[in-house]
Order: C-alpha cells, then structure tokens, then sequence
C-alpha cells in the first residue's frame, strides 16, 4: 500500500505516541494543524518536552535516510528556536525512531541520516537528558 506524506506523518506521530506512552510519558497533542510542535510529552518530576515528528525516506543510491525538517507544504521554512524541543524521525523500514535536540538541526530544512555514521536508532535517553 502507499500512502501520501500526510499518512505517513500521522503514522509516524500515533507510532511516536506510543513509544513515548510505553516508555511512562504523559503525551498532549495540540488540536489544529498550524503549530509548529506535533505533540508535548511530560513525565513528573521533569519539564514538558514539544516534539516535532516526521517520517523518514530511504534514499538507496546514497546509502541514507533523508528527513525533510521544515515546515510548510510549498516554501519550505526552516524550523525557528522555540519551535519544539526534539525532532523525532520515524524510519519505516526499521521500525524505529531516531530523536535530535533542536539545537542540533536547526535551521536546516533537510537531514540526511545513516546509522552507520551518525547515532543510533533508538536513543531515547535522549528524553531523559533533556528533562535533567
């Protein structure tokens, strides 16, 4: 079956909720489709954390994931600070998801990711560093 990116973005989103669900995260979702952080997950004692999620695609000639990290349907916009607090991007193929500090991607509007070279899937401590 293929789905259009608005399918696989909202897979990706029900699928990242889950995840952090299991893990003991409270998660809020906003209503509308105009912010720019896609849920908000919280674990007492520590702080709220926005997310932003998006689904990965394989590019076989490059070995690589890319991830389209902007906004906007037809002028793509970079992400601006504040925006949210992590992007987690869904890799299909996997089934798992890879997770970045805003201050890592920021103002960049496409990320091309490789396990092999960059962190690996699955780091989910990463929600935990955040909320020390």
């Amino acid at each position: 079956m293929t789905m259009t990116s608005c399918q696989k973005g909202a897979y990706a989103e029900m699928l990242f909720c889950a995840q952090v669900g299991y893990r003991g995260w409270e998660v809020y979702m906003p209503i509308g489709h105009a912010q720019t952080a896609d849920v908000c997950i919280f674990k007492p004692p520590g702080r709220a954390i926005t997310a932003q999620i998006k689904s990965a695609s394989w590019d076989e000639a490059k070995q690589s994931y890319v991830i389209n990290s902007s906004r906007g349907q037809s002028s793509k916009t970079a992400y601006a600070a504040g925006d949210f607090d992590i992007l987690a991007a869904w890799l299909p193929d996997i089934e798992e998801f890879v997770l970045w500090r805003f201050d890592e991607i920021c103002d960049r509007k496409r990320i091309r990711y490789s396990p092999k070279r960059h962190r690996a899937p699955g780091n989910w401590q990463l929600l935990e560093e955040l909320v020390q």
